[in-house]
């Protein structure tokens, strides 16, 4: 029988682990030591004890102070020591345990400093000398003669063992913060932006000698070198150099001295950790020791950083507002989503730099791709492929199918941080689903949080133009009913990103908004990313440069081709529309919660002149590209021509609508028919209606019709046009959006006319009462109402509840069936923790509509 007893047998050469103590070595200088931190097994599933539990509270203060104590006492080494402690104390306040605890928990088990750096202390006589030797009957005599000279061998810089040693480096935390405008970010790590002076003072000891120097060493990614410029050896001079990092004393006391440290303005940007060795001009003795880790992040108020902007209120809205809104919808009816960016949560900057070092360029080359991090455009580029799953297990999966069963619908969603910290502590896996304002709010916390100027961008009537042609067709059926066949698609709305920036690459023309974006549309030099494209080399028709310019180009000024497929397989091309894509292209305000048109940055006003050169320099460029299938197209390319409206020479019409439309009930359509010659004329109009997503595919069919008008010569007739909310009321997206076509026959002529109206369905409202000012951590009630508008009763309600700086948590409340007309209020006790203008979040689901959303903004002072 075989003996149930296995063993395991590891033979390690670096590292090895005890219990709950990881041993490892160290090499300094040429010499070895060894290093201690604590040892966690693989299958840790932190099963600590929950702080919401009925135990006694000295119960869980212990747990909080004997896991902190294993932490502290098993690490050696200051770096492993401060990034444990920032893992188990994500781990208690996982359990339950606020952050307050955590932290004065931590800092009561710290030295007075509470910098990190502790101090053994031992009870032992002041004037008694430890030594250990050899015994011998003479030992006695030795011991004499070291207590008789010790006086003088202290101050003998030869003795390897007298050097001045750290005990402790103050990095003037609030100081350093407030001065690098850093301060909003939750962690306890120093993080400095580059090309800034920061304090740093190093208490020794000991005092310096005459003829002692200090060298500092800071190094950031795998595998650090001075070539690569990850790592820098500088000394401690009286002269600051902007180009290279750099040390100034600014004042010293017996035992301490406080320096100022520059990192240069074109620094690779990353987590560094810094050194310090103490050595004589005429030794090469010295002895290195950590003095701990920083993060190093993008600096827009440095003049010399490519991502600088000068204006104070911008820099304002976009690096530090935590908060904002994106307009989705369509042209003719806009809403607003409110998105949570949050980039400065706990563990975000350690997040963002997880998600660069799952490229693909850093998993071929990670020395190369780590060096190259000073590039504010290198960067861009990255994550724009990194924030989507294609091709390289990066944070988000996309999904337009309307089926989210596996994963999370992308409308649910309220903030980025979810996202991320689902991602980041799942090991990596791509968090299901996302769509494009999700990734637009998700690259944007990214690239806010590193320190790079960014904005979400809404672009309604967006081009996805695969063929490359600046030319999309779209084909309909001889009832007007929309195939599924066209490889172009036309966007009710698109989101992307733009991000402040220098083109060094490309000249001073291109420096400024950078559009990008995250979306996995197309790929571009093999992997699915966009941009970074400069914003005027879309508006000029600078289609040839880079990054992705062609295709952002044609985004927004690609030309629409209508087409008849006939039964036989013919077809009939009925019009062409110049002016349709790129509308009301929008942003959120600066320090407003208002709608900001950026139309005019992206193209010139349509049917000017400007306009249709720029399209023609567009072509022209596209068309010296080496690509057979390109120049095919373009040989049939039709010259641009001024808009053409839904009317022919013989006939025109319109869609209006009469009433605002709403979920629930009916919608009243006008559709407007004009005679434009003198005879009288008859029209066969083929209807049809059908919900769709917001990429602009057909959803649920919903009714055809066909009617047959006459129209007396110049007469002009409105038809009503009703959808029935028991029509759509089964068949609607999630997206709430229905689109009705009439293709308009004028018998005995060639005369057809496409008419189309998408309507987006406003959702029921959620009322939600707060006070206008709220004091920090001061309870204050909210109440939250939520209405039944619709016909009938909505069972499997939830109310879901969340909001940065208001509420620890997501809370989610079970309702009772909402009969019609019924009404369910909530009040929820709600104690602020940060400061500023915050937003409480209300979504609301239930088995016939989703993600009902609401908000209400607080000042907390």
């Amino acid at each position: 029988m075989a003996s149930p007893i296995r063993f395991k047998l590891e033979y390690r050469t670096v590292s090895v682990h005890f219990l709950d103590l990881n041993i490892f070595k160290v090499d300094e200088e040429g010499t070895t030591r060894f290093g201690t931190s604590l040892y966690t097994k693989p299958t840790d599933c932190n099963s600590l004890l929950d702080a919401r539990s009925f135990h006694p509270l000295h119960q869980k203060k212990g747990i909080l102070t004997s896991q902190l104590t294993r932490v502290i006492r098993n690490n050696s080494e200051l770096p492993m020591l401060q990034q444990q402690l920032e893992e188990m104390d994500a781990k208690l306040v996982e359990r339950g345990y606020t952050k307050e605890m955590v932290k004065k928990a931590r800092d009561d088990l710290m030295d007075p400093t509470k910098l990190g750096m502790r101090q053994r202390t031992t009870k032992s006589d002041p004037e008694q000398i430890n030594m250990v030797t050899t015994y011998t009957p003479d030992s006695r005599h030795l011991t004499e003669a070291v207590r008789r000279h010790w006086p003088v061998s202290v101050f003998d810089i030869d003795l390897s063992f007298t050097e001045p040693k750290v005990i402790s480096c103050d990095w003037h935390s609030s100081i350093n913060k407030a001065a690098h405008r850093t301060h909003l970010y939750d962690s306890n790590d120093v993080i400095l932006r580059r090309g800034q002076p920061f304090i740093a003072t190093l208490n020794f000891n000991k005092a310096l000698q005459p003829g002692q120097n200090i060298v500092f060493t800071c190094e950031t990614g795998p595998s650090p070198a001075e070539e690569t410029k990850t790592k820098a050896i500088f000394p401690l001079f009286r002269a600051q150099d902007k180009s290279s990092w750099s040390a100034v004393l600014t004042s010293s006391a017996s035992n301490s001295l406080t320096v100022n440290i520059t990192s240069p303005p074109n620094a690779v940007i990353g987590r560094y950790i810094f050194k310090i060795a103490v050595s004589a001009n005429d030794s090469d003795k010295k002895s290195t020791q950590h003095l701990g880790g920083m993060y190093l992040l993008f600096n827009p108020w440095c003049q010399e950083d490519d991502v600088f902007m000068a204006e104070e209120d911008k820099k304002q809205e976009y690096i530090l507002s935590e908060f904002g809104i994106q307009y989705i919808g369509s042209d003719q009816e806009m809403s607003v989503i409110n998105w949570d960016f949050n980039q400065f949560d706990i563990q975000m900057l350690e997040i963002c730099f997880a998600i660069l070092d799952r490229s693909l360029n850093y998993q071929k080359d990670p020395v190369l791709d780590v060096s190259q991090r000073h590039d504010p455009v290198y960067v861009c580029r990255v994550l724009t492929a990194t924030v989507n799953g294609r091709d390289e297990n990066g944070v988000l999966v996309e999904n337009w199918s309307g089926n989210y069963k596996d994963g999370v619908s992308p409308a649910t969603w309220n903030g980025s941080v979810n996202i991320l910290k689902q991602w980041y502590f799942t090991g990596f896996k791509p968090v299901k689903y996302g769509q494009c304002w999700v990734f637009g709010g998700v690259l944007c916390t990214v690239l806010r949080c590193l320190g790079i100027p960014t904005r979400v961008i809404t672009n309604f009537n967006s081009a996805q133009d695969r063929n490359g042609n600046l030319f999309l067709d779209s084909y309909y059926d001889s009832h007007g009913n929309s195939t599924d066949t066209e490889k172009d698609l036309i966007w009710n709305f698109h989101v992307w990103n733009e991000a402040w920036l220098v083109r060094k690459d490309l000249g001073p023309k291109y420096n400024g908004w950078q559009a990008m974006d995250g979306t996995p549309l197309e790929t571009s030099d093999g992997v699915y990313r966009c941009g970074p494209a400069p914003v005027v080399a879309i508006k000029e028709g600078d289609v040839d440069i880079n990054y992705d310019v062609r295709f952002m180009f044609a985004s927004v000024n690609a030309d629409i081709a209508n087409w008849i497929v006939y039964s036989d397989g013919s077809k009939k091309r009925i019009s062409n529309d110049t002016k349709y894509i790129g509308k009301l292209i929008s942003t959120k305000a600066v320090l407003k919660f208002e709608r900001e048109d950026v139309t005019d940055s992206y193209k010139y006003p349509e049917g000017s002149d400007n306009e249709r050169h720029v399209f023609e320099k567009a072509v022209n460029k596209l068309y010296e590209r080496p690509m057979a299938d390109l120049e095919k197209n373009l040989l049939n390319f039709p010259r641009r021509i001024s808009e053409k409206s839904p009317q022919g020479t013989i006939l025109s019409g319109d869609f209006t609508i009469t009433n605002v439309p709403t979920v629930g009930q009916d919608v009243s359509l006008i559709l407007r028919l004009k005679n434009l010659i003198k005879n009288q004329i008859k029209i066969t109009v083929n209807l049809n209606s059908s919900s769709i997503l917001y990429t602009g595919r057909r959803w649920r069919a919903l009714w055809a019709d066909a009617k047959i008008i006459s129209l007396g010569p110049e007469e002009e007739k409105h038809i009503s046009i009703p959808v029935t909310y028991a029509q759509y009321g089964k068949y609607l997206s999630e997206e709430n959006m229905i689109r009705v076509t009439a293709l308009c026959e004028v018998e005995g002529s060639e005369e057809r006319i496409l008419l189309e109206r998408d309507i987006t369905l406003a959702k029921p409202p959620i009322s939600i009462k707060l006070p206008d000012e709220a004091v920090l951590k001061t309870t204050f009630d909210a109440e939250v109402t939520i209405v039944n508008t619709l016909s009938e009763t909505l069972n499997e309600c939830y109310l879901v509840v969340e909001g940065n700086g208001l509420i620890e948590r997501v809370f989610t409340k079970e309702l009772p069936p909402l009969k019609p007309g019924d009404k369910y209020e909530l009040h929820i006790a709600v104690t602020p923790f940060k400061k500023g203008l915050r937003t409480l979040l209300v979504a609301f689901t239930c088995d016939k509509i989703q993600n009902v959303k609401g908000s209400h903004r607080v000042m907390v002072i």
